[in-house]
């Protein structure tokens, strides 16, 4: 006998732990996220140098400057992938399949008719779009248009999949999720390390990014389908009038999704307008590797909006203040020594990492763009997301707006007197004025808290601890230690990893999160003295 919507309605859904248990299973998630991060993190060490080694400045350029084209064709998001997020994560703390199957109904049939209007786009950008940048090869100028084609079709054909692994979020299945990042992840670089191995160029590796991400947003697809059995897809479920609830809330989001576009694309695609496609490459790289770390920020707030979802439907808000303090303080901890090692040793990095070319450009911008990437990123990330779980990011989305509409005005006025050195000044001080300041206080008055103590909670003790690090890596670098071979520059890393996170482990972790790592780690060694039958 077929389900019909009312015998859905009366599936239960698998019930979220009790209160008692958030902090495990928040621990947990974040620990899943951070699996895959450690991956990422891994293959980009390995895989970016080596894709800029064999591309040449130019080509690498390109490379950056079409996936920079190609996000801007997430405006056509509109907001939606945040608002099925919020939705399907607020019927699933109220037990209301029906619901959900509504949304992702609802959801379905938006994206896939907005991958038709992507591809379209798509289509335009290619027609038209070589002829903004400066691409003297004509080899090169062809790649340009070919790769846009590929990398924006390619999306256009993921978008719809793409929807499922906002569902998985709102389950809190970072387990399935992290599963299906790593095999796009393993897919990508691996075809991508393999095609320049064999003398491929920058189509084939088009073809290997579209690839892996068509496998991962495929595999979740399938579990999320095995995470909610009661999943339907049926005309029955279409509401569209659900349409115009979830645009109430998404249109927020999608002010603050076309801010974030302009902000993390605007700078590579206006560099590339007044400058060779090789600063693109300049401009990016240093970026690029920071991104790597700061993907395991940005995982730990995905985490935290589901949460704080959850939370406001119990009516548990004055928990969510203590959460952003702890949380913006663990990433601040877990980016700081990054941070320290880059202002010591990041051009000695660069130069044996890349080239001496890559060096001399690049390693001027690491000390501006590592610092306001900590206070204004990783410090901040998850004031982001909890802006986002309280459905109280409006003013942050228009605060977004005018800081990328701030800098590409700056940009614009900057690029062609100070080049890419005043463009990382540009960008990272109006990250810190707008989303290192006034995001934490939008957060603070949401929840009518301390402005002040919530920063001093997350900055003060990690950067007391990092002072002494700094400067006794600066005196091991006067004293000698140069970083001008692979093993000085890994000794200090692991020096500097060592010097902070031991004492950090004491004065910031709090005693009850010092517990549960410690009770994770004794009971991952016990289960596993069992099974060996020591």
């Amino acid at each position: 006998m077929s389900e019909t919507p009312s015998t859905i309605a009366n599936s239960p859904l698998e019930t979220p732990p009790p209160q008692g248990q958030r902090a495990a299973r928040f621990f947990a998630g974040v620990l899943w996220n951070w699996v895959g991060v450690a991956l990422n993190i891994a293959i980009g060490l390995l895989l970016s140098p080596y894709i800029a080694r064999k591309l040449g400045s130019e080509r690498y350029g390109i490379w950056a400057l079409v996936f920079s084209l190609v996000e801007y064709l997430w405006f056509f998001d509109l907001g939606f992938n945040t608002s099925v997020t919020q939705f399907v994560a607020k019927y699933r703390a109220r037990n209301e399949p029906e619901q959900i199957n509504r949304v992702i109904n609802t959801g379905l049939v938006y994206f896939c008719g907005v991958a038709i209007v992507f591809a379209l786009a798509t289509l335009l950008v290619a027609w038209r779009g070589v002829a903004l940048f400066k691409i003297a090869d004509p080899v090169n100028r062809e790649d340009f248009r070919i790769l846009i084609l590929i990398a924006g079709l390619g999306w256009a054909l993921n978008f719809p999949l793409h929807f499922f692994s906002s569902c998985l979020d709102a389950f809190q299945r970072y387990d399935h999720l992290t599963r299906t990042w790593v095999a796009q992840l393993l897919i990508r670089s691996v075809g991508c390390s393999l095609l320049l191995y064999f003398g491929f160029g920058l189509k084939e590796l088009g073809v290997a990014v579209v690839l892996g991400q068509l496998v991962g947003n495929g595999l979740a697809m399938l579990a999320f389908r095995s995470v909610f059995p009661a999943m339907r897809l049926s005309s029955l479920y279409m509401k569209f009038d659900l349409v115009k609830e979830m645009w109430s809330y998404g249109v927020h989001s999608f002010v603050a999704n076309i801010a974030n576009l302009l902000l993390s694309q605007g700078a590579p695609v206006m560099i590339g307008h007044f400058r060779l496609a090789s600063f693109v490459g300049y401009y990016t790289f240093p970026s690029r590797l920071l991104g790597y770390s700061v993907e395991a920020v940005t995982r730990v707030g995905f985490v935290t909006r589901s949460n704080v979802v959850e939370m406001q439907a119990k009516g548990d808000e004055k928990a969510v203040y203590s959460l952003g303090i702890y949380l913006n303080r663990y990433c601040v901890t877990l980016f700081l020594p990054l941070v320290v090692f880059l202002l010591v040793y990041g051009t000695e990095l660069l130069r044996r990492w890349v080239n001496g070319e890559f060096a001399n450009a690049c390693g001027p911008l690491l000390p501006v763009i590592s610092l306001t990437t900590m206070f204004a990123v990783a410090g901040q990330f998850n004031s982001t997301s909890m802006l986002y779980g309280l459905s109280r990011h409006d003013r942050m989305a228009k605060g977004l707006l005018v800081e990328a509409v701030l800098g590409i005005i700056g940009i614009w006025l900057v690029l062609p007197h100070y080049g890419i050195l005043g463009v990382a000044w540009v960008v990272g001080m109006l990250s810190v004025l707008n989303r290192g300041l006034y995001v934490p206080w939008l957060v603070c008055h949401a929840l009518k808290s301390s402005f002040l103590g919530y920063m001093q909670g997350i900055y003060a003790r990690p950067v007391l601890t990092a002072i002494p690090v700094l400067l006794l890596a600066q005196a091991l670098k006067a004293a000698g230690v140069s970083g001008r071979s692979w093993v000085q520059l890994i000794l200090m890393g692991a020096f500097t990893c060592t010097a902070f996170f031991l004492p950090a482990f004491f004065t910031c972790v709090t005693r009850e999160h010092r517990r549960l790592m410690l009770d994770s780690v004794a009971g991952h060694l016990w289960r596993r003295k069992v099974a060996t039958g020591a």
